[in-house]
């Protein structure tokens, strides 16, 4: 199938080189792979976590190279994870670079704070939980409707270390899937949650229904950082998607998608 969240070394906490993701890719026979790099933080708190902006033009033109030398294998596109609330040290001019198949927005600070860095996993003790995700989700709801993004990373990564609120979110998760219906923005089924103490993918299952029931468009992403984590547990992803009903995933090429029959 396809996994368009994968990252480099470049981020300061991923291993292996582009070829070999694409290599593991190939293997699992894999039909594209997206490689989606953290755009630049500033620098008090880049290092460790994002390339720095010197990194970004040798990081595009090195996916530009590889998807060159892998023509006829497998299909390379190149994209970016950016954080939202866009940072200053965010350049706007990727939004229309005709380099870029694809942007994934993602939220990974709440006023601040990044909840879902295990560092910082004392700040969940000192917060109200219900207020956590009622900040999170609205976030979300503004990521949606910024008309920035192609792909939503991680829906509900707010549950990563397995912190649950008590409330229901429906109504505003409602909300966010007519957003991004409306606005031809796929989620992304990101495996990665089966390995953090959330034991379940992003989105949940209750949410992918909800997606169903309002034409929000998916595609897949292992969110691997590093070669041997590409595909990771995407027969558990399919058997989700189709559970939901879905019959299709969502491909990107120079910020236009497209449909790939499952």
């Amino acid at each position: 199938m396809v996994d368009y969240h994968t990252h480099t070394e470049l981020c300061g906490h991923a291993t292996g080189t582009v070829q070999e993701y694409i290599e593991s890719a190939v293997a699992q026979g894999i039909r594209e792979i997206g490689f989606s790099d953290h755009a630049p933080m500033p620098d008090e708190i880049r290092e460790g976590v994002t390339m720095s902006a010197a990194d970004v033009e040798p990081y595009l033109s090195g996916i530009g190279s590889a998807r060159d030398r892998n023509e006829g294998r497998i299909e390379v596109r190149t994209g970016l994870e950016v954080d939202y609330p866009l940072m200053e040290s965010f350049d706007r001019r990727f939004c229309t670079d005709p380099r870029l198949d694809y942007l994934i927005g993602s939220c990974h600070f709440i006023d601040g704070w990044p909840f879902d860095h295990p560092d910082y996993i004392n700040g969940y003790a000192s917060r109200d939980i219900d207020d956590i995700y009622g900040k999170y989700f609205e976030i979300l709801r503004s990521l949606a409707g910024s008309g920035l993004f192609n792909i939503v990373g991680h829906f509900d990564i707010v549950k990563k270390f397995g912190f649950r609120s008590g409330r229901e979110f429906r109504s505003i998760i409602d909300d966010i899937a007519h957003i991004l219906a409306a606005n031809d923005v796929a989620v992304e089924v990101n495996t990665a949650g089966m390995s953090h103490p959330a034991g379940e993918m992003y989105p949940s299952d209750r949410i992918m229904a909800i997606l169903f029931d309002r034409n929000v468009p998916v595609t897949l992403g292992s969110d691997a950082h590093a070669p041997e984590r590409v595909g990771y547990l995407f027969p558990h992803a399919l058997e989700s998607i189709t559970r939901a009903g879905y019959r299709k995933i969502s491909g990107f090429k120079k910020r236009s998608r497209y449909d790939i029959p499952l």
